[in-house]
């Protein structure tokens, strides 16, 4: 992303092993130290939200790890619900099975929350995207086909719409980088609200706009 240069003043740890997240925030030529989780991920509440968990979630990662040294810590977490129901990453082949079985045809919702921990003040702080995903229509032997040439157990809802021709995605309204799980505006603004990173001399806007031409420039994997 040659047309963007960020000065970074801080390095900031990131509690994540997401490799699309790790590939996009090394994209942005930003350092960081990569943390360990030191706890499971809390599950869904009764009556809890989408919205409310993605939060909730991405927030107890921020404050949930093995950071020692690094005075703050981004952490991100990415949902795939439709209407009120939440589906996670799968714990099998079935399962990711019967996930693409509903969602097949259908729109959906992603949800991506990024957090940030203040280990000074003990502060914690979110920024939350939403994008819309249509479904293709597959038939039970191309989900299966799918799921046999994809590593999709380590994906929320099952499906990556990075693998794009061979991806079950349709169609999508809103923030790809959202969608893969890392939407990078949100990262920005949150690095510069926290004097991580300089100001950029760009507009958010126009800063999409570039992050957009660079994904169609280099494609599936920024």
């Amino acid at each position: 992303m040659n047309n963007i240069h960020i000065n970074q003043n801080i390095i900031f740890g990131l509690a994540s092993k997401s490799s699309r997240r790790i590939e996009i925030i090394k994209s942005l030529g930003l350092s960081f130290n990569l943390l360990d989780a030191i706890d499971e991920e809390p599950i869904p509440l009764i009556n809890e939200s989408p919205i409310e968990y993605s939060i909730r979630t991405s927030e107890f990662k921020a404050i949930n790890n093995n950071n020692k040294i690094n005075e703050f810590v981004i952490a991100a977490d990415t949902i795939v619900c439709q209407e009120n129901k939440i589906f996670g990453k799968p714990n099998d082949s079935k399962e990711a099975s019967k996930i693409l079985l509903e969602l097949n045809n259908n729109n959906h919702s992603v949800i991506t929350t990024i957090s940030i921990f203040n280990m000074k003040n003990k502060s914690v702080s979110s920024m939350t995207k939403i994008s819309d995903v249509k479904f293709k229509n597959w038939n039970k032997s191309q989900i299966i086909n799918y799921i046999n040439n994809n590593n999709v157990l380590d994906k929320a809802g099952a499906y990556a719409i990075q693998d794009e021709k061979n991806s079950p995605v349709k169609k999508f309204i809103g923030c790809k980088l959202n969608i893969i799980g890392l939407p990078v505006c949100n990262l920005i603004e949150i690095l510069t609200e926290n004097k991580i990173i300089n100001e950029l001399n760009t507009s958010k806007e126009d800063m999409c706009v570039l992050v957009k031409s660079w994904q169609e420039r280099e494609g599936s994997n920024p």
